[in-house]
């Protein structure tokens, strides 16, 4: 695999230029675009382009993607498909090859699929988590090669990098010079250093959790509906070999973070719970007692994932603003691991 330095940060994202647009009509056939908009995503650029009555979506990877890499998630994604998940398969180009290049990024054209929601709102998380539980129950199975079950940057961080990586990040923070809004950061630093060293011990006395393939971004805009029925999962950027329960851990830490009226409340813990029974109601293999203990402090290290993120920025303006972010997703999380055997008893 390529070793690329991977940076985090809107300056590596690829961006729409004269080369792109050749590649796209010397290898697609798809002309100058009536319509392009920017779809979002922080990793990729996902560009909606039409041309002649058709719509397509330009997904242009960062340099790191290498083609084992996307070959890797290609085949989950046509696995997926033949099981009935509504993923898309990439289209080919001219000479029948599922991806091109323009510079040193990959690229694959898929065809758009025409939605008016996304798992945005506790209905829609409650209607789509079933899913993940399928998708789960299927990638069991689905064998890949290593490219496949590593993702270069990913969303999650693994239990034994959790002290180390944290660290990674509070020293970046810790080398800034802190202007008088940022002076909470030094405190944030302290607090996530702590909270790291408290989570991977009570996680290391906990039974260690089977590995397999998951989703790996598993919210918002990567599940997509059509008059609330799912008619898209995308992005399997973030693929990789894990806890399950550290994909849901990924989705439940989202909601819990964007929803942020309540975020510690008996009630709160009850809509969550509701979720990962949503999930598990899409297992074959329900989640065992074990798994639904673990999965407080997998949502706490998930926080404490994004902290490590810090040190991956691609500029201390990104690092600075990002952890500005994550200060009130930390106090919230630390505040869960302060009251764990509340969340654990309420996850069983």
């Amino acid at each position: 695999m390529d070793t690329q330095r991977i940076e985090r940060g809107p300056a590596g994202r690829a961006r729409v230029s004269d080369e792109l647009i050749r590649v796209l009509a010397d290898r697609y056939g798809i002309g100058s675009s009536k319509e392009s908009r920017d779809l979002g995503g922080s990793s990729t650029l996902n560009l909606l382009i039409e041309d002649d009555g058709k719509r397509y979506v330009v997904r242009v990877y960062r340099p790191w993607m290498t083609t084992a890499r996307l070959a890797a998630m290609q085949d989950a994604r046509h696995f997926l498909i033949d099981d009935g998940i509504p993923c898309v398969a990439p289209i080919l180009t001219g000479d029948r090859a599922a991806w091109t290049r323009s510079g040193n990024r990959l690229v694959e054209v898929e065809p758009y699929v025409e939605a008016n929601g996304k798992m945005d709102t506790w209905a829609r998380l409650e209607a789509g988590l079933p899913l993940l539980g399928r998708i789960h129950s299927r990638l069991h199975s689905f064998q890949t090669a290593a490219e496949g079950r590593h993702a270069p940057a990913s969303n999650s961080i693994a239990p034994e990098n959790l002290v180390s990586g944290v660290r990674a990040g509070t020293r970046r923070l810790r080398e800034w010079d802190l202007t008088s809004a940022e002076r909470d950061l030094a405190a944030l630093a302290d607090l996530a250093d702590a909270l790291a060293v408290r989570v991977a011990t009570a996680e290391g006395a906990m039974p260690q959790l089977p590995r397999q393939l998951v989703h790996g971004d598993f919210w918002d805009n990567n599940m997509l509906s059509r008059n609330e029925e799912i008619v898209l999962v995308a992005d399997l950027d973030f693929m990789g070999e894990r806890a399950r329960i550290d994909d849901l851990a990924l989705t439940l830490y989202y909601t819990n973070s964007t929803f942020t009226d309540d975020q510690l409340s008996d009630a709160r813990i009850r809509q969550l719970r509701t979720l990962v029974d949503a999930y598990d109601s899409g297992l074959d293999d329900p989640l065992s007692e074990s798994e639904r203990r673990a999965i407080p402090l997998a949502i706490a290290r998930t926080t404490l994932g994004f902290i490590a993120m810090i040190a991956e920025t691609d500029s201390d303006v990104t690092g600075r603003r990002h952890a500005l972010e994550m200060k009130p997703d930390i106090a919230w999380a630390n505040t869960s691991v302060d009251h764990l055997d509340r969340w654990q008893d309420a996850m069983t």
